[in-house]
């Protein structure tokens, strides 16, 4: 779907209610803060004990592999952003995805929307447009999760078909869900249940595109946990189908424990049981409780990262337009 409107690459001008905003949101961060700190100091030992048995090429690329699946998932959302009318520049969706992002670690699986949609206004996406494509995005990775997870570990060895087949199932249900004659439909009766205003209907170009782009970070995601199986000494048949569906499995369990903040204790307890054929138990859980610090440090990169290419961005684009403006 073509653009409906046209979108600025810097956040508005400060007013007394988007300075009241800003406190909010600086709230908000600082609630973030609390809850990563309190996971933090729960599992620091366990983290520094796992930390010491894994190699150091292993831990660095696991993180450069979460860094690259964060940034699929950035894009598959500012694709379904597009699709509903609304493009933003590629810093601008990063600063908004990354930091709604951190929300995840609040409970409650609604919060990462609520803070996409408040970050989409500064620049000049309605609040229903953008709520709705971050619920999409979380849809589709769900579902995209789901197949991953099904395929992957079903062809991990030849008796894991009788353990994953109900997946497929899963799967196939989501898929309907999100056709677009199907989805639209749904989103609209939902809206007029709750009494919003329409947010524009997506089409099935903006859905693949995001199915493509969630695609890509379930294979980065798998990537990381297969490095650092690999450093623990698993055996490597089948081990990256393993780790890949083993990790979209978790992330799906953790996503529907909507009550932990980003499915805490919940996504590890369901990696531990998914790495069972390959790796004892003592060591899938060393390699859960690094992998959710890794996450938790990419997230964090991630959002920083994008806070200062989008600022430097709009320094740069300032400085442009008065230059313009003196030599007119």
């Amino acid at each position: 779907m073509p653009d409906t409107e046209p979108q600025t690459t810097t956040p508005a001008a400060a007013t007394p209610r988007a300075r009241w905003r800003a406190v909010l949101k600086w709230a908000a961060l600082g609630l973030v803060v609390v809850f990563a700190a309190v996971f933090v100091a729960q599992e620091w030992s366990g983290f520094v004990a796992g930390l010491r048995r894994l190699d150091l090429p292993s831990v660095a690329g696991a993180v450069v592999a979460i860094l690259a699946g964060l940034c699929c998932a950035m894009l598959s959302w500012r694709a379904v952003l597009a699709g509903v009318g609304s493009r933003l520049p590629h810093l601008a969706a990063a600063r908004v995805y990354f930091l709604g992002q951190l929300g995840k670690y609040v409970p409650g699986s609604v919060w990462p929307i609520v803070a996409q949609a408040e970050l989409s206004k500064e620049y000049g996406v309605p609040r229903a447009r953008a709520g709705l494509a971050s619920l999409t995005q979380m849809l589709v990775g769900l579902v995209v999760g789901v197949c991953v997870a099904g395929v992957t570990l079903a062809l991990s060895s030849p008796d894991a078909f009788a353990s994953y087949w109900w997946l497929v199932l899963v799967a196939v249900a989501g898929v309907v869900v999100l056709l677009p004659p199907v989805f639209n439909r749904l989103v609209t009766l939902a809206l007029r249940v709750t009494r919003r205003e329409p947010a524009g209907a997506i089409g099935g170009r903006a859905v693949l595109t995001s199915a493509l782009w969630c695609l890509g970070m379930w294979a980065a995601f798998g990537t990381h946990l297969w490095l650092l199986a690999r450093s623990v000494g698993a055996p490597s048949e089948g081990l990256f189908l393993l780790t890949t569906g083993g990790y979209a499995l978790a992330w799906v369990v953790g996503f529907v424990i909507v009550f932990l903040p980003a499915g805490a204790g919940a996504r590890e307890a369901a990696l531990v049981l998914a790495l069972a054929p390959a790796l004892p138990r003592e060591d899938a859980l060393v390699l859960a409780v690094v992998s959710r610090f890794l996450m938790l440090a990419g997230d964090g990169v991630s959002a920083g990262a994008a806070i200062l290419a989008e600022k430097a961005h709009a320094r740069r684009t300032a400085v442009s337009a008065s230059g313009r403006t003196g030599s007119a």
